[in-house]
């Protein structure tokens, strides 16, 4: 297996470096250092108790006992081993030693510090002492708040992956602690709600689309200026985690840098309002939300978290952390400790219920029965959703009687539940100018299909012409051009990637195509430009909308869908400029479908169409026939230039589509997200 041959390999690396080196090199005392890792990740906690007393002789000779900055990672390592051990007096006291080293050559704001800070937040947490537990992991979070602000606008996107992925189960054990402790510590949900405020959809911010604007604008000093930004900002980074020593070695005055950037960003911030805003980490309180509320609603910021019992386990928890416009209320919370199952079967169920045209007699009862039973009904409800409720149309859940939940409650869905608050202090920039772009019907072969063994997606043959998509086209035309608006068409060979990219803010923009999602794939050609790993795991690159020549792209390769244009994918959408677009319409199939990822919801097209401006997004989340989505579509386009209203247009037009055919398969899959 992959641990035996990890295993051999280290074995071979020790014996080569004693016989090159010798056995009481620096590099030799690193290796073991790195062997107790691996076998204390494999429970064989008796040989990484050997080879870090091994490692600690050698660098205890050569740097003696005082001076001895590695000792603090072998302190780290060993209290693993106790802590796994459950011995956890032990293990507080390793990894105590370990941040008086870290403090003592470096300082409190140090990486490493930090990390042993945390890990004695778990061992109090374990050990029975709350209060030390929580104190503990407060200082670690705002050290990582205090990161995300300062230093997160200026990391590339994979640098912010990577950070976010290491402090992520940090975050999943103070959500675990804040309900355990809840009777103790009622605030600790107060600030689970601020730092959702704070993280939920910290990947996706706009700072791809900054820098693509500023790369691409012909302002060469705003360009300067921007890599000047980068560079100093990359430079006070890792200066954090450099001693007195060394910052004075490098020639680092920490003070100075910091104002020269403070200048910079002001600077910049003049020049551009998308760096400003990219770098407004302005901290949003729940207090704001709740009194942006009208008497009658309820704003629910959903998190979902894995559940910590001495480690981050499987168990996923969804919490549903609700605010009411009440005099003295504070966030409340519902909490559905099922995740696995509301992923999985309970899932499952809902899809085939939809699909196969059944009863679904489970999720109303496993998604909101018990969101309802604390709000009441009747109330208008901002939910902005997490995980598994990216994937589900809440509306389209029955409810007996031949009713569903759309009859019952007005669920308006949100990104996150600040936007309430931001809505309330933004003027609204009226976009006068009455245009529409629409496209649809792609030409997705240039070439003759039979050139091809297609081994498009799982065996599917090859992508269907979609010639519904044209009449749906045809008609909104119609309609948009009797109420007097500019519409421009993109059909056929029209509807093309690069048309779709150099939009500038339409009033709306209207899609009507497949959209498309790769699931991960462990098969590598080894053919394609950029790495294999990052386009198979990056979801922003593999999920996007087809457009003329996507069949032929599609024949070519199996990630990297940017070698020629075609589909247009998350990661591009992001960058569109749509800072003035009333209104996205997706009018494709399962466009809303994305991976669950913890915090970050969907991953797919949604969020990237906010990100790049668009105020409200309408779109499905599995396949519709056409003519139900054309009748949809034009019903709701039509009641909206009728009055005005968006969100009653879109809910009255679903009714109205409802009336006509009982079944979800018909109405359930579209759904609208934002503000009106």
């Amino acid at each position: 297996s992959n641990q035996q041959e990890i295993e051999a390999l280290l074995f071979e690396a020790k014996e080569t470096i004693a016989s090159r080196f010798s056995t009481i090199s620096p590099l030799y005392a690193d290796l073991l250092k790195d062997m107790a890792r691996f076998f204390i990740s494999q429970d064989k906690l008796a040989d990484a108790f050997s080879f870090l007393d091994q490692s600690e002789k050698i660098w205890k000779n050569k740097a003696g006992k005082r001076n001895n900055i590695k000792a603090a990672d072998i302190h780290i390592l060993r209290g693993d081993i106790y802590y796994k051990q459950k011995k956890w007096n032990d293990a507080e006291n390793e990894y105590k030693s370990s941040q008086k080293l870290n403090e003592k050559f470096f300082n409190n704001k140090h990486p490493e510090y930090v990390k042993a800070t945390a890990r004695m937040s778990k061992v109090y947490y374990m050990n029975g002492n709350e209060r030390k537990a929580k104190s503990y992991i407060e200082e670690v979070l705002g050290n990582y708040n205090n990161y995300i602000e300062e230093y997160f606008p200026a990391l590339s996107e994979r640098e912010k992956t990577k950070y976010w992925n290491t402090i992520k189960s940090d975050f999943d054990f103070f959500n675990t602690m804040a309900l355990k402790m809840y009777d103790r510590y009622p605030e600790l949900l107060e600030t689970v709600y601020n730092n959702t405020l704070k993280t939920k959809g910290l990947l996706l911010s706009s700072s791809i689309k900054m820098r693509e604007r500023i790369l691409n604008s012909t302002d060469s000093t705003l360009k300067t200026l921007y890599f000047d930004w980068l560079a100093k900002k990359e430079i006070l980074a890792n200066a954090i985690s450099m001693s007195n020593e060394q910052l004075n070695e490098a020639g680092i005055n920490l003070s100075a840098m910091a104002k020269e950037v403070e200048l910079i960003e002001k600077s910049l911030s003049q020049q551009s309002e998308l760096f400003s805003q990219g770098i407004d980490q302005q901290n949003y309180k729940w207090e704001q939300i709740k009194n942006s509320l009208a008497p009658n609603e309820v704003a629910i910021e959903m998190v979902r978290f894995r559940y910590f019992d001495h480690f981050v386990t499987d168990s996923v928890v969804y919490l549903m952390l609700i605010l009411k416009n009440e005099k003295k209320s504070k966030p409340e919370y519902v909490v559905m400790q099922n995740g696995k199952d509301m992923e999985s079967k309970y899932f499952n169920n809902y899809r085939n219920a939809i699909k196969y045209r059944v009863t679904d007699n489970f999720s109303y009862k496993n998604y909101w029965a018990p969101i309802e039973q604390y709000i009441g009904e009747n109330k208008t409800i901002y939910l902005s959703p997490d995980g598994v409720y990216n994937q589900i149309n809440l509306e389209a859940i029955p409810i007996g009687d031949n009713k569903y939940l759309l009859d019952n409650s007005n669920i308006i869905l949100i990104s996150n539940t600040k936007d309430l608050y931001l809505k309330k202090v933004t003027t609204k920039q009226n976009h006068e100018e009455k245009t529409a772009l629409l496209f649809g019907n792609p030409k997705f072969y240039l070439t003759s299909r039979n050139n091809y063994v297609s081994n498009f997606r799982s065996g599917a043959t090859e992508i269907s012409d979609l010639p519904g998509t044209k009449v749906e086209i045809e008609a909104i035309t119609e309609l948009f051009e009797n109420y007097g608006w500019n519409i421009t068409n993109y059909m056929d060979i029209d509807a093309a990637e690069p048309s779709v990219k150099s939009m500038s803010s339409p009033k709306v923009f209207h899609i009507a195509t497949h959209g498309f999602f790769s699931e991960k794939s462990s098969s590598t050609s080894g053919t394609d430009q950029i790495s294999q790993n990052d386009l198979a795991s990056n979801p922003l690159l593999n999920t996007g909308l087809m457009l003329k020549g996507a069949g032929d792209l599609l024949a070519k390769t199996k990630y990297n869908y940017n070698i020629e244009p075609g589909i247009l994918t998350a990661y591009e959408a992001m960058n569109l400029n749509l800072d003035q677009t009333d209104l996205v319409v997706l009018s494709a199939c399962e466009t809303g479908l994305g991976e669950v990822h913890e915090g970050e919801g969907v991953y797919g097209l949604q969020r990237s169409f906010l990100v790049a401006g668009a105020k409200t997004l309408v779109m499905s989340l599995f396949k519709v026939s056409d003519e139900a989505t054309q009748k949809l579509m034009v019903s709701f386009y039509e009641k909206w230039l009728q009055t005005g209203n968006k969100r009653q247009a879109f809910v009255d037009a679903k009714k109205e589509l409802r009336n006509e055919y009982k079944d979800p398969i018909y109405w359930g899959a579209f759904i609208m997200i934002g503000l009106d």
